[in-house]
C-alpha cells in the first residue's frame, strides 16, 4: 500500500520550518556551536538535538500513531519568531549571555511549535519527553551559571570535608579552600565540575525516561541526580588530594587531574544505574501489590 501524499507534505513542512528557524536564529546558534567545546554552558547544544531526534525515532510508532495538523503550533511559531526579532533589534541593550540564552530558548520553542503544527496535540503528548527535551539545549546565562557554579563549589567542598573527616586526615577548611598537611587546595570555578555534572544530569534524565515507568520514580531519580553530581566531584577532589599527598604530588597537576574526569563520570553513571535498578525493584513490588489488591476486590465482588 502506497503512503498518502499528505504524509510527504507533512514531513516537507516540518523540514522547511526547522530550516527556516535555523536560518533566522543562525547568528546565536553559530556562536553557541563555535563555543561548545570551550565554554561550559554551551557544551550541550551539540548533544541535546541528536538525542531528541534519536528518542523520537525509537518511539515513533507510539508518538506518530495519531498525527494531525494543529494551527496552534503555527501561531506559536510566529510568536517565537516575532519575539526573537524584537530581541535581535534590542540586542545591544541586553547582557550578551542573556541574549544568547533567550535566543536559543526561542529556537527550541520554534522546534516544539513546528512539531505541534505538523503532528498535532496527540503526538506532542505522546512524545512530550523527547520534544521538550530540546529545551535543555538552552545555555545558562552568566548570572544563573555563576549561582550554579557557586552551589557546586560549596557543595563539593562540604562533601569533601566529610570524606577527610571520615578518613581521619587532618585538615582545616575555609569556604572552598582546604588546607591539608602538605598541600592547600582551592575548589575553584574550573573545578566545580559543571560540564560533567550537566552531562550526568542529561544522561540520568534519558535513562530514567527509558527504564522507569512511573512518574514518581522518575522524579525520585531527578532528585537524586543533584547530590550524585556533588558527590562525584567530591570523590574526585578527595582522590586527587590524597594521591597527591601520599603517593606523588604530580597527581594534583597531571593527566588524572586534567583528563581523568571520564573515570569519575563513569563511576557516577554506575551509581545512577544502581539507583535506577533499585527504583525498578520498587516499581515492580508496587505493581505486584496493586495486582493482588485488584484480584482480592474481584474475588470479593464475585462472592
Amino acid at each position: 500500500m502506497q503512503p498518502k501524499p499528505w504524509i510527504y507534505r507533512r514531513e516537507a513542512y516540518f523540514a522547511a520550518l526547522i530550516i527556516l528557524a535555523a536560518v533566522v536564529f543562525h547568528r546565536p546558534l553559530a556562536i553557541v556551536a563555535r563555543s561548545s567545546f570551550s565554554v561550559d554552558q554551551y557544551s550541550q547544544i551539540l548533544v541535546v538535538p541528536p538525542l531528541s531526534v534519536l528518542l523520537l525515532y525509537m518511539e515513533k510508532r507510539k508518538i506518530f500513531a495519531r498525527a494531525s495538523l494543529s494551527k496552534a503550533g503555527g501561531v506559536l511559531y510566529m510568536i517565537f519568531i516575532g519575539t526573537f526579532a524584537y530581541l535581535a533589534r534590542n540586542a545591544g541593550l541586553m547582557d550578551a549571555s542573556n541574549y544568547i540564552a533567550f535566543s536559543v530558548l526561542l529556537f527550541a520553542g520554534c522546534c516544539i511549535a513546528t512539531f505541534l503544527f505538523c503532528y498535532g496535540f496527540h503526538a506532542l503528548r505522546a512524545g512530550a519527553f523527547p520534544v521538550f527535551f530540546l529545551i535543555l539545549m538552552t545555555p545558562l546565562p552568566d548570572g544563573l551559571r555563576n549561582h550554579v557554579v557557586t552551589f557546586l563549589q560549596y557543595g563539593s567542598a562540604e562533601v569533601t570535608d566529610w570524606f577527610f573527616t571520615a578518613s581521619g586526615i587532618p585538615f582545616t577548611r575555609s569556604g572552598v579552600i582546604l588546607a591539608l598537611p602538605t598541600v592547600t587546595i582551592e575548589i575553584a570555578q574550573e573545578c566545580s565540575g559543571i560540564r560533567s555534572s550537566l552531562i550526568l544530569f542529561i544522561s540520568g534524565l534519558i535513562l530514567g525516561h527509558l527504564f522507569l515507568r512511573s512518574g514518581w520514580s522518575k522524579f525520585a531519580l531527578l532528585g537524586l541526580l543533584i547530590p550524585f553530581t556533588i558527590i562525584k566531584n567530591a570523590v574526585r577532589i578527595f582522590t586527587l588530594s590524597t594521591l597527591g599527598m601520599y603517593v606523588d604530588p604530580s597527581f594534583l597537576t597531571g593527566r588524572l587531574h586534567h583528563e581523568g574526569g571520564i573515570v569519575f563520570f563513569a563511576l557516577a553513571l554506575a551509581v545512577v544505574w544502581g539507583a535506577i535498578w533499585l527504583l525498578q525493584k520498587v516499581e515492580n513490588a508496587l505493581i505486584r501489590g496493586n495486582n493482588r489488591e485488584t484480584v482480592r476486590e474481584v474475588m470479593v465482588r464475585s462472592s
